[in-house]
C-alpha cells in the first residue's frame, strides 16, 4: 500500500535537506581545512630544514651556557633569522636545547612588535612554557607538529630533531599565523552553505515537485484519468465519521467487449459510463476506477444512508454507453456502509455473492458476515499451512488395511495430519483444500513420503500414500520419488494410492508415470473407485495399475442396497479375471465386513479396524476382532 502524506513528506524533506547542508558544509569545511593544513605544513618544514645551515653545522658542539655566543653575534644571527622569517611569512624560526629537563632556545628571530617592546628572546633563554610535546620532540625521529591560541592569535609549529657535529641533540622549529586561515575558513563555509542552499534548495523544489507528479500517477488511472484503488484508500483513511459508505459497480462484460471490439473501444465505452455515473450522483459523490471493470462511488457528503441505495436504482443501466457501435453494459452492484477500515472489502464481499447469486444488487449485511469469516478462517489457515510445511509440523497418522479372512495387517496408509503449536491435531478435511488451492500439494506428498518412508524403512510391512495426478505429473516430484525408490530397502511394499479423480484428462501422462513408478519396484492403487469420475474397466486395464481401492460411499451401502452390493461384486469378479490387489474403505461394521466377504473382496480398512493413529497398530489392539 502507498501512502503519501503531504505534511509528513515535507517536515522529512525539510529535514533532509538541512541535515544535507550540514552534511556538505562539514564536508568542505573539513576538506579545505585539511588541504590548507598540508600546505601549511609543508611550508614549515621546508622553512625548518634550512636553519641548521643559517646557524652552521658546529653552532650547536659544546654548548656549556649563556657564554657560548657573544651578545653582538647572536643579534646578527637573529636578525638573519628574522629577514628569513619574514620573507617566508613566518612568525618565528628558532632553535632549542634541552638541559636538564628544560628547555633553552639557543638562536630565535623576532618580529618588529617585538622590537618595539624590547622583547627578545637571546642565547640560552629559559622557556618555561614548553609542552609535553615540545620536550618529546627531542626524542622524536619525525617532525612534530603542534598548535597553540593565545591572547596574540592561533599558530601552528613544527619541530624537526637534528643532532650538531659532535652529536649535541636541538630541535629546529618555525612558527605560523594561521588565524587568517580560519577566516579563509569561514568565508568558505558561508560560500558553502549559500551553494549548498541554492542546490539543496533546488533539488527540492524538484523532489516536491517529482512527488506531486507521483502522487497523481500513482493515485489517478491512466486509462481513464480517474482517481484509482490508491486513492480510494488514502481518501478512506482520512475520512471523517466512524461509517463509510462506498458501491462497487463491476462491469460484468467490458473484457468481452475490448475482445470483440478492442482495448480503445472498451475504454471509450467505459469513460462515456463514467460520466453519466457521475452526472447522475452529482458532487455528494465521487467516482474511483479500482480496475479494468470495476468502479467505486464513495459518500463525500453529509445525505441519508438510503439515498446511494435509490440513486442506483434509479440509474438507467439498461441505456447504451456507445451508439457506435452500439453497446450495452451489464453490471453487478454490490454496496456497503461499513466503518472506513473494512467498507471496501465489504463492498467487494457484496458484489462478489451478487455475481455469485446472478443478482443485480446486493447490500452488505450481517447474512455475509458468515461468508467473510469463512475467507478469513481460509486466510488464517492458508497461513498456518504454509508454517507446517516450512517448520516441518506434517506428521503421519496410520491407518490398517486387513486381510479380511485371516485378520492380519496387509498394510497401513499413512494420512497426513498437522501438528500445531498448541498439541492438536489437524485432519485432511481441515486443510486438504487449502493445500490443492495454494498449491502446496507437492510439498505435502514430498513431505509424507519422506516421513512415512523413514517409518518403515526397517520394517517388512507394505505402507501406501496418497498422490494425485498433479503429483505424478510434477517433473521435480516424480524424480524425487525414482531416486529416492533406487536406494529403498523393498520398494515393492511401497504404494501409491493415486485419486481417481483428474486421471482423464491427463490419461497418457498418467499411465507413463505408473509405469516408471512400477518400474522402480513400486506398486500404484487407484483410490475413490466407483465415484462419478468416469474412469472405468477398460480404463484401468489401459493404466496398468496393480489394484484399486472402492470408495467408501459404496462400501456404505452395501448392507442396504441391491445396486451397491451387486455393483461391487462386479468389481471384485473384475478384479480376480485380472489379478488386480482390491481394497475396501470406510468399513464400520461387522455386517458390511461380513458383506464385503460374500462379495469376493479380501481386504478392508475402516474405523471398525481402527483410526488412524501417530503409530502403527495392530487393529485387535483398538478393540477389533482377534485371529
Amino acid at each position: 500500500m502507498v501512502r503519501i502524506r503531504s505534511a509528513h513528506f515535507i517536515l522529512v524533506s525539510l529535514l533532509v535537506y538541512l541535515l544535507a547542508i550540514a552534511g556538505y558544509v562539514y564536508y568542505q569545511y573539513q576538506q579545505t581545512y585539511q588541504t590548507k593544513l598540508a600546505q601549511i605544513d609543508q611550508q614549515l618544514i621546508n622553512a625548518v630544514k634550512a636553519v641548521p645551515y643559517l646557524l652552521g653545522e658546529q653552532y650547536h658542539d659544546n654548548i656549556s651556557g649563556p657564554q657560548h655566543i657573544s651578545r653582538t653575534d647572536y643579534l646578527k644571527l637573529a636578525k638573519k633569522l628574522s629577514l628569513y622569517a619574514k620573507d617566508l611569512k613566518l612568525q618565528y624560526v628558532y632553535s632549542m636545547i634541552q638541559v636538564d629537563g628544560k628547555v633553552h632556545f639557543t638562536s630565535s628571530s623576532y618580529t618588529e612588535d617585538d622590537l618595539l617592546r624590547g622583547q627578545l628572546n637571546y642565547f640560552y633563554d629559559y622557556y618555561p612554557e614548553a609542552t609535553d610535546a615540545n620536550k618529546a620532540a627531542f626524542a622524536s625521529i619525525a617532525p612534530v607538529f603542534e598548535e597553540s591560541v593565545d591572547q596574540f592569535g592561533h599558530f601552528r609549529s613544527v619541530l624537526i630533531p637534528y643532532q650538531s657535529a659532535n652529536g649535541t641533540p636541538y630541535l629546529a622549529g618555525a612558527d605560523i599565523a594561521i588565524t587568517d586561515m580560519d577566516q579563509r575558513l569561514m568565508a568558505s563555509m558561508q560560500q558553502s552553505i549559500l551553494s549548498g542552499s541554492v542546490f539543496f534548495g533546488l533539488a527540492l523544489i524538484l523532489a516536491l515537485s517529482y512527488a506531486t507528479f507521483l502522487r497523481r500517477t500513482l493515485t489517478t488511472d491512466r486509462s481513464s484519468g480517474q482517481r484509482n484503488a490508491l486513492a480510494l484508500e488514502a481518501h478512506l483513511r482520512h475520512e471523517a465519521g466512524n461509517l463509510s459508505q462506498l458501491a462497487v459497480v463491476q462491469v460484468n462484460n467490458l473484457d468481452e467487449v475490448s475482445h470483440l471490439y478492442g482495448a480503445l473501444i472498451a475504454e471509450q465505452a467505459m469513460s462515456h459510463f463514467i460520466q453519466k455515473l457521475q452526472l447522475h450522483f452529482g458532487r455528494s459523490y465521487r467516482l474511483y476506477r479500482l480496475s479494468f471493470e470495476k468502479l467505486a462511488i464513495r459518500r463525500v457528503a453529509t445525505v441519508s444512508d438510503t439515498e446511494m441505495h435509490d440513486k442506483l436504482k434509479s440509474f438507467d443501466f439498461t441505456q447504451a454507453v456507445l451508439n457506435d457501435p452500439y453497446l450495452l453494459f451489464t453490471v453487478t452492484l454490490g454496496v456497503a456502509l461499513s466503518p472506513r477500515a473494512v467498507v471496501l472489502e465489504n463492498a467487494m464481499l457484496a458484489v462478489n455473492s451478487a455475481r455469485l447469486q446472478q443478482q443485480s444488487l446486493v447490500v452488505y449485511s450481517d447474512s455475509l458476515l458468515a461468508l467473510k469469516q469463512h475467507l478469513h478462517t481460509n486466510i488464517k489457515m492458508a497461513k498456518e499451512v504454509r508454517e507446517a510445511i516450512g517448520h516441518e509440523q506434517i506428521v503421519p497418522y496410520f491407518q490398517p488395511v486387513v486381510q479380511i479372512s485371516t485378520g492380519e495387517i496387509f498394510q497401513y496408509e499413512c494420512l497426513a495430519r498437522i501438528l500445531r503449536s498448541d498439541g492438536s491435531i489437524l485432519t485432511p478435511g481441515q486443510f486438504l483444500s487449502i493445500v490443492n488451492r495454494s498449491h502446496l500439494d507437492s510439498e505435502l506428498t514430498k513431505m509424507m513420503f519422506i516421513k512415512s518412508a523413514s517409518q518403515f524403512a526397517t520394517s517388512d510391512v507394505s505402507w501406501s500414500i496418497n498422490v494425485t495426478c498433479r503429483d505424478l505429473l510434477d517433473y521435480d516430484l516424480q524424480q524425487f520419488f525414482l531416486d529416492y525408490l533406487q536406494h529403498y530397502p523393498k520398494p515393492q511394499r511401497v504404494y501409491f494410492e493415486l485419486a481417481e479423480a483428474g486421471v482423464l484428462p491427463e490419461f497418457d501422462r498418467c499411465r507413463d508415470a505408473i509405469a516408471a513408478l512400477q518400474k522402480a519396484g513400486a506398486k500404484v492403487l487407484l483410490d475413490d473407485f466407483g465415484v462419478a469420475s468416469g474412469v472405468g474397466m477398460a480404463d484401468l486395464l489401459q493404466l496398468h495399475v496393480d489394484g484399486l481401492k472402492i470408495h467408501g460411499s459404496l462400501v456404505e451401502l452395501i448392507t442396504t442396497d441391491p445396486d451397491a452390493q451387486l455393483f461391487i461384486e462386479h468389481i471384485s469378479s473384475f478384479a480376480q479375471q485380472t489379478q488386480l490387489l482390491i481394497i475396501a474403505e470406510m468399513v464400520e461394521s461387522k455386517q458390511s465386513l461380513d458383506a464385503l466377504e460374500r462379495c469376493g473382496i479380501k481386504y478392508a480398512q475402516g474405523y471398525y479396524f481402527g483410526p488412524a493413529a501417530p503409530v502403527p497398530l495392530r487393529y485387535y489392539e483398538n478393540g477389533g476382532r482377534s485371529h
